[in-house]
């Protein structure tokens, strides 16, 4: 019986410091300038942190060392790289670097304020927020992963798509179809446009999320001569939706399957 209470006690005790810790990472990240956690002697190395972050980002050596001295102080770190992260007088690369390294030490509870950079002026930083999000592995933030999808930067709605991709965030298919058709993914003039790159990371995201409604367009597209250079993705993306295997043995052979496994709608695909 003794034994019994003891651990039960134990479980409680236990619960409740890692409720009060959870609570404390969370007050860190609302008041990085609260440093009642360090001591007298955290207060020269974290300077000489803080110096670190401001040289150049191309010093041999210097994002290992930046990493090795942050996961040194942990927790205690969390004010000098949400100081780094504000302030544009850092090189942006290792403000990129602290964004990374503000989410490996504080984890999800880190993620509302990353979040938060998806309106940064600086590109570099909004695709900081997008790749920590994605390895925090947070599937909720849609309206964030939603604006990347838009961003002026090619990067960043690259990135964006990554996201979505590997985390398999199927209620912003339309949304990554639709990107088929807008013209800040082509270069050109009007009536000479021309696929950018990032069209191969489009149409392989549909197939990742499984958008079925592709699947007619995408087997259109595929019979098109001028579509030649994207047969190896609309073919990936089309066994993804289907769930069927194309055979490798010609391009032609390829459309003739696809042909015949699903049929096409007079509506079809619109122009690209």
């Amino acid at each position: 019986m003794k034994l019994a209470w003891t651990i039960t006690l134990c479980g409680l005790f236990s619960f409740r410091a890692l409720a009060f810790n959870q609570e404390k990472q969370i007050q860190l990240l609302k008041n990085p300038k609260n440093k009642t956690t360090v001591v007298k002697e955290d207060i020269i190395p974290l300077e000489r942190l803080e110096n670190m972050f401001t040289m150049d980002a191309k010093t041999p050596g210097l994002t290992a060392m930046l990493k090795r001295h942050s996961m040194k102080h942990r927790q205690k770190a969390v004010p000098v790289l949400i100081k780094v992260m504000k302030e544009s007088k850092y090189p942006e690369q290792n403000r990129w670097l602290a964004t990374m390294l503000l989410a490996q030490i504080m984890g999800k509870k880190s993620a509302p304020f990353i979040a938060k950079f998806i309106d940064h002026p600086h590109w570099m930083m909004r695709v900081a927020s997008l790749k920590a999000l994605l390895g925090l592995k947070q599937h909720e933030y849609h309206a964030v992963y939603s604006k990347g999808l838009k961003d002026p930067s090619l990067i960043v709605r690259v990135q964006a798509l990554d996201n979505i991709s590997k985390m398999k965030i199927t209620h912003l298919a339309p949304q990554v179809w639709n990107m088929m058709y807008d013209q800040s993914n082509y270069s050109g003039n009007v009536g000479n446009r021309k696929r950018t790159s990032i069209v191969r990371s489009i149409i392989r995201t549909v197939g990742d999320v499984r958008f079925t409604k592709a699947s007619k367009p995408l087997a259109k597209l595929i019979q098109k001569p001028k579509y030649q250079d994207l047969i190896e993705d609309l073919d990936y993306s089309l066994e993804k939706i289907t769930g069927e295997v194309s055979p490798n043995s010609s391009v032609e052979a390829r459309r003739k399957f696809w042909s015949n496994k699903i049929s096409m709608s007079p509506s079809g695909a619109k122009k690209l």
